[in-house]
């Protein structure tokens, strides 16, 4: 039985960065992230860096964007976040942030999102977040569905993204 491989969004390029040079923090998230993958990002997402991280998936152009939110997911469902509350308040502020700012840029990927958003909003106590500093997760989880809900495409933007060398 030949087993098919899922196809692996590629990497986003000089297209999906257009506009970059625009944007003092996009200018810095192009020189940081431009032509590496979501594993070659994990290592910098711990402790204080999430934060970083957060800001400059919130000004990088859209496409990148609906690629390298993907690297922040990837962290947050890892062992290395356990205790990490600043990564895990981090992505669900950093979401509702983004589809304030670009309206449609959470919604179009929402449904791969889901259970990521799901799982941080009721795992809390595993990533340390006191309430009293980082407010309710289920609220800003409930906060995000309601702010893509008006806005939720059905088309997908990672059918753009595939890679068309990957023959999977």
């Amino acid at each position: 039985m030949i087993q098919k491989r899922k196809k692996v969004a590629k990497i986003p390029g000089v297209e999906e960065w257009a506009g970059y040079q625009e944007d003092f923090t996009a200018r810095n998230a192009h020189a940081f992230w431009f032509g590496k993958s979501a594993d070659d990002m994990q290592p910098f997402f711990g402790g204080s860096q999430s934060i970083q991280r957060g800001q400059e998936l919130l000004y990088m152009p859209r496409q990148a964007f609906q690629f390298y939110i993907f690297a922040s997911a990837q962290y947050v469902m890892s062992e290395a976040a356990i205790g990490d509350s600043d990564a895990a308040s981090g992505f669900l502020t950093g979401l509702i942030a983004r589809e304030k700012r670009d309206p449609g840029s959470v919604a179009a990927i929402f449904p791969r999102l889901e259970p990521t958003i799901d799982f941080v909003a009721a795992s809390q106590a595993r990533f340390d977040a006191s309430h009293d500093i980082y407010g309710d997760f289920n609220e800003k989880a409930e906060e995000l569905k309601k702010l893509v809900g008006a806005t939720h495409s059905q088309q997908d933007p990672e059918d753009q993204m595939l890679d068309p060398t990957d023959d999977a």
